[in-house]
């Protein structure tokens, strides 16, 4: 998806190949200042239209989720079988001193990793609209809940 305002670039490889440059940047400042301007909108609006706008964005994303959930789930699961299947036929072996030792890798890189201070700023930046914005978000969390439950 290109910006609207600038088309995408050609770029010739050394052979005689085209191929378009798609800019991030311009799709991430739209993408940017839609949020602002729906935040401002849901703000600015009446209870009542803060709850319908919540209740119906919530909905849509309880369902959305739901759907990737299922299809997650039995992918995952679907695998998981596949390899205990696999394993026990003997077509494929664990390392398991191996494994064991990554885990503790990737163990420690997460400790590292969670210390990161831009994630608290994050938190309190949802808390701040979640507690200036009441209505949307209990008619969010409510229409959340009714999209996982349909």
């Amino acid at each position: 998806m290109a910006s609207r305002g600038k088309p995408a670039k050609k770029e010739k490889l050394t052979t005689n190949e085209e191929f378009d440059v798609l800019d991030v940047r311009d799709v991430g400042k739209e993408a940017e200042s839609l949020l602002r301007y729906a935040k401002k909108y849901i703000s600015e609006g009446s209870h009542s239209k803060q709850l319908a706008v919540g209740g119906v964005s919530g909905w849509i994303t309880g369902y959305i989720a739901m759907k990737i959930g299922k299809t997650i789930a039995t992918a995952v699961g679907g695998s998981l079988i596949l390899l205990q299947i696999a394993n026990h036929k003997g077509y494929i072996n664990v390392n398991w001193s191996k494994m064991n030792k990554d885990l503790d890798c990737a163990t420690k890189k997460l400790t590292r990793v969670g210390s990161d201070p831009s994630i608290p700023q994050m938190l309190d930046k949802v808390q701040h609209f979640v507690v200036e914005n009441g209505y949307f978000s209990w008619g969010f969390s409510g229409g959340f809940l009714l999209g996982l439950a349909s």
